[in-house]
């Protein structure tokens, strides 16, 4: 009787264990896919009878008929979210997709992943009034591009554009041009809508209105366009400096005329009373 409670405790805490591992590797996948295991699962789902058997069959042969047996088994229970598929799993079958995927469900796929884990920035553009509005544009342009191209990737999206390419370097090459196309596209974009507006602004306000500005965010970037009479042109500059707006006299000219007229005259009648002492 003892030894039959302990054989039936050693398999509930192994039980617990495989059910632990299985939801530690589930997170591990969740974490190297950016999030992004959703998408591919939905991918996965989504494929055709003929393409799903295909994986399936190269399941069969990587990992056997019982691994094949029960993936056949429970796809209609993991589409359903009845069953959760575990993470070792989903990293095995995820694994078989890449090399079949066509290559716009990558480009998809890299874009979240890009969204997800891929750098930040922040950068400033002082245009001046008298600025032509293609050189503003090439400007935030080369900008992205130059930030996008020399940024280290991180190891663990490093992974990820490796598991895309599945090996093949002139495929994470296209992943890679493909999202730093998409990046100043999608900056260019932003910067050519808003830079027509400001300057016909910036021209036709009045002499009082020197400085305008307006924050671009688009991703993880961000790009101050800091409209400015006092320079010429456009030019790029460092956003971590702190703008102080320039001291200007806010006084309109009709009440400093009064001004310096009330001070003349309270002037005139201190030398006036003097006269009289």
């Amino acid at each position: 009787m003892n030894r039959s409670r302990r054989g039936r405790s050693r398999n509930r805490s192994y039980g617990r264990a495989r059910a632990l591992a299985h939801i530690a590797a589930a997170k591990r996948l969740t974490a190297e896919l950016g999030g992004m295991d959703q998408a591919v699962k939905a991918y996965f789902f989504s494929l055709p009878p003929v393409e799903l058997s295909a994986v399936l069959d190269d399941y069969q042969r990587t990992y056997g008929s019982k691994a094949h047996e029960y993936a056949t088994q429970t796809i209609p229970k993991w589409r359903a979210d009845r069953v959760q598929m575990s993470g070792e799993v989903a990293a095995r079958l995820f694994n078989l997709l890449p090399p079949r995927m066509p290559l716009g469900v990558k480009y998809k796929l890299v874009e979240g992943l890009w969204h997800h884990a891929g750098p930040s920035s922040k950068h400033r553009i002082r245009v001046g009034a008298d600025a032509d509005e293609e050189d503003v544009i090439e400007l935030a342009q080369s900008k992205i591009t130059e930030f996008v191209v020399n940024h280290k990737i991180p190891e663990s999206l490093e992974r990820r554009f490796n598991w895309l390419s599945a090996g093949d370097v002139s495929v994470k090459q296209m992943l890679l041009s493909h999202i730093q196309e998409v990046e100043k596209t999608i900056v260019v974009e932003a910067v050519r809508a808003q830079v027509p507006v400001m300057l016909v602004h910036l021209r036709s306000a009045g002499s009082h209105t020197g400085r305008l500005a307006q924050i671009v965010r688009v991703g993880k970037h961000e790009l101050e366009l800091l409209m400015d009479k006092g320079v010429t042109g456009a030019r790029i500059e460092d956003p971590s400096v702190l703008i102080r707006p320039k001291q200007q006299n806010s006084l309109h000219p009709y009440v400093s005329l009064v001004s310096l007229f009330v001070a003349a005259l309270l002037l005139f009648l201190i030398v006036l009373s003097r006269s009289h002492r």
